[in-house]
């Protein structure tokens, strides 16, 4: 009885996680989409604000607009993560803006980084939006180390969509019910592995 109901739990646990974007695509060329249940103007509003990225952005440190003039922006970016193997990583982009569904990113400078390219699309759907995010990166890493770099940035890529969805859908800034997981980088692991040991610990306790 007891292993049965531990096993039907252990099943059924990827059903509290609260986001399942699409990653498609390897060796650094990337497609990555979500369904988001809200407005194109909230997820436009929440996805351009560059300057804010580093609170909620997993691989992100540092995020400033250097330049601005009507649809183009040239932004300056520190990313920290598993696929920078812990170390900073400092890039300026080029930014142009179609609002409120379309903005393309291009590499300008950047440490450790021979290309890096993409765009975000915003497509009205029913019930919220499609959000897409395209990516073609060539980070300049040894030829034996590409591997671990493009599943870190593939596992990346899959978090920041979930990161996102969830704050865009939450209202205000980024707000949780669940008392211990209030870090924005770490909220959905963290809410997973508390709701997983919440709904053991009920099973365990009522046989």
């Amino acid at each position: 009885m007891r292993i049965s109901l531990l096993l039907f739990l252990l099943l059924a646990a990827p059903q509290v996680v609260l986001a399942a974007p699409v990653l498609r695509g390897a060796h650094g060329i990337y497609t990555v989409s979500e369904f988001v249940a809200v407005s194109p103007q909230r997820a436009w509003a929440i996805l351009t604000d560059f300057n804010s990225q580093a609170n909620w952005a997993p691989d992100i440190s540092n995020s400033k607009v250097l330049k601005s003039s009507d649809s183009r922006l040239e932004l300056q970016q520190t990313y920290k993560a598993g696929y920078t193997l812990g170390l900073p990583i400092k890039a300026k982009l080029m930014i142009k803006m179609y609002p409120p569904m379309f903005f393309s990113y291009k590499l300008i400078q950047g440490e450790r980084l021979n290309d890096l390219e993409g765009q975000w699309s915003i497509t009205p759907i029913a019930g919220g939006i499609r959000l897409s995010h395209k990516m073609r990166v060539d980070p300049k890493v040894p030829g034996f180390l590409r591997p671990i770099y493009y599943e870190q940035q593939e596992k990346n890529l899959l978090h920041w969509m979930r990161i996102l969805k969830h704050k865009m859908e939450t209202p205000e800034t980024y707000q949780t019910n669940w008392p211990g997981c209030t870090d924005q980088k770490s909220w959905i692991p963290c809410y997973v592995e508390k709701k997983l040991k919440k709904k053991l610990l009920s099973g365990i306790i009522l046989i």
